[in-house]
């Protein structure tokens, strides 16, 4: 398993990490055989009433506990055999393919000389239950809405015992602060499944975030989208993750990635692994495959937590079929 740490800045490059997560209430029951929940913009919520997303909101904006992965119990030899089975067997399906950015599809880029890609972002959101903002990471996927964003479950909502969280906001390519020509765009539906809802599967730890046009325009037509892929295995070359980490030694101003190949993990049955010390903050960041530029690719995976016990790994587990059924859900 081997991977290479990056830190984007100006002409350079940097690293990757992971958030955590809070609650809050207003959850809207589906029909059981949804097997999601999801959580819309109060109509008389009015953004420019409330307490408007500015940079120094986004800069004070903090981590919740970081998920970390326990290694107490690792699988067996003929489980660890099993899943290499199950993996091979694996069929991968594109529910959609990436697009470049509808108005500047030659520069997709935040800057030519800055490789930041639009597609990534900060995904901010507000605690009810604490009164506190927090952060994540999040990607931007092509859809027939063009407004999708995909994170972490635990981005969304603070599973058993909590609820949603509020007041979404995404910050395309941020960059030592959100005023690029992307802007900050505020969300209209969150969604995410009943199993981290009410038990914090974390083979669930996936959510979508839908977005509302800014300027007369939607997300994906000003950012570009990425592809969406499901069901493949944990084993992938040439993989590069994205986010934005706030945890020592990083800031959170500015991106990292990560490339290297990922592998099943050792003590889950769904986990991929890859190296990477990306800390609180880049959960939710997007874990590419085929790539096809610094800025578009398909997104296998998000990041969900991290095994801090000697070498760090980040780990996410690949979309299933039940990540496309919740795709098709949103609007």
């Amino acid at each position: 398993m081997t991977s290479t740490i990056f830190m984007v800045l100006a002409l350079s490059f940097s690293g990757p990490a992971v958030a955590g997560a809070a609650p809050d209430s207003g959850k809207i029951a589906l029909p059981n055989e949804d097997q999601t929940q999801s959580i819309s913009k109060p109509v008389l919520d009015k953004f420019a009433s409330a307490k408007p997303w500015t940079a120094e909101r986004m800069k004070k904006a903090i981590l919740a506990d970081e998920p970390e992965a326990s290694a107490a119990v690792p699988l067996s030899l003929a489980e660890a055999q099993d899943n290499v089975s199950k993996d091979k067997e694996k069929k991968a399906t594109k529910a959609t393919e990436p697009v470049a950015p509808l108005n500047n599809p030659d520069q997709p880029g935040l800057l030519a000389a800055t490789a930041v890609p639009s597609t990534a972002g900060k995904l901010f959101y507000y605690n009810p239950y604490d009164g506190r903002d927090y952060v994540c990471s999040g990607s931007v996927i092509n859809s027939n809405h063009k407004n999708l964003v995909i994170t972490a479950a635990h981005c969304v909502h603070g599973g058993p015992g909590s609820g949603f969280f509020k007041e979404f906001a995404f910050a395309p390519a941020y960059f030592n602060g959100p005023n690029s020509y992307y802007g900050v765009w505020h969300y209209e539906m969150a969604r995410t499944f009943n199993s981290w809802i009410n038990s914090s599967d974390w083979s669930h730890d996936q959510a979508f975030v839908s977005f509302q046009p800014r300027n007369g325009q939607e997300l994906v037509n000003v950012t570009g989208g990425n592809g969406l892929v499901t069901g493949n295995s944990r084993t992938q070359s040439n993989t590069r993750i994205w986010g934005w980490p706030a945890g020592a030694p990083y800031t959170g101003e500015v991106p990292y990635y990560c490339d290297g190949t990922s592998e099943a993990f050792a003590f889950s049955s769904t986990d991929s692994a890859l190296y990477c010390d990306m800390t609180g903050g880049a959960s939710g960041g997007p874990w590419l495959k085929d790539i096809i530029n610094y800025n578009l690719g398909y997104v296998y995976a998000v990041t969900s937590r991290r095994m801090p016990v000697g070498r760090p790994l980040l780990l996410a587990t690949p979309n299933s079929s039940d990540v496309l059924s919740m795709f098709n859900l949103m609007y």
